[in-house]
């Protein structure tokens, strides 16, 4: 693999690394709608995607066909399936930064104040009135936690409804900086570093880059 191909599989891995650290190293919870951590995830993957399957199994007659737009077309087309698997995607809840037992609470509160006859069964919590069956996934070494739904029958505007006073509760909250996030900007940023070194050191790779996708 060359450098730029390099830069280009961990570049975007490396940014997301670093945000992910970021958001916990700040002073109050991050929370994150099931749509908006697939569409970093997948963003993050994306360079991984292009020079790893797609620059394998692409079709040499495809490429003597269209020529470096090819690889335009093939960008355009895999952001069109993570469109399509985001929005297909079960609803979830991703919260950054805030111990479990600080977030259970705030998650009963803020689910019965929305549903007077939510409960909990373990770590399922079902909120009947709005049409919500999720289930408590905790990293407690990381001090983050998912709320994934469980079950096929699931309301998406009451999932809405639920992560927005969710949201509004966790800003009034302030918590310490997890200190496992500066390991995450650490990686990244070295990553993202060498990668750039060994693909930006030589002017020409570039000019080699601008003519393959924009060839005069």
């Amino acid at each position: 693999m060359t450098g730029w191909q390099w830069f280009l599989a961990l570049g975007p891995l490396s940014v997301y690394l670093m945000l992910m650290g970021f958001l916990n190293l700040v002073r109050r919870p991050v929370l994150l709608t099931g749509m908006q951590d697939r569409i970093l995830l997948g963003l993050a993957i994306l360079g991984l995607i292009v020079v790893g399957p797609v620059d394998l199994f692409l079709p040499l007659s495809v490429y003597a066909a269209y020529g470096s737009a090819v690889w335009l077309i093939a960008l355009v087309l895999l952001v069109l399936v993570l469109g399509l698997g985001v929005l297909t995607a079960p609803p979830k809840i991703v919260i950054l930064n805030v111990p479990v037992h600080q977030v259970r609470s705030i998650i009963s509160e803020t689910a019965v104040s929305l549903d007077t006859d939510s409960r909990w069964a373990g770590d399922c919590l079902l909120m009947p009135n709005l049409g919500i069956q999720c289930t408590l996934i905790a990293w407690p070494s990381w001090r983050n936690i998912t709320l994934a739904a469980v079950g096929p029958t699931q309301d998406f505007q009451g999932w809405k409804r639920f992560g927005v006073a969710l949201s509004k509760r966790l800003a009034t909250v302030e918590v310490r900086p997890n200190p496992r996030g500066i390991f995450l900007v650490a990686l990244g940023g070295i990553v993202f570093s060498l990668t750039a070194f060994g693909a930006f050191r030589d002017p020409r790779v570039v000019a080699d880059l601008l003519s393959r996708l924009w060839p005069l």
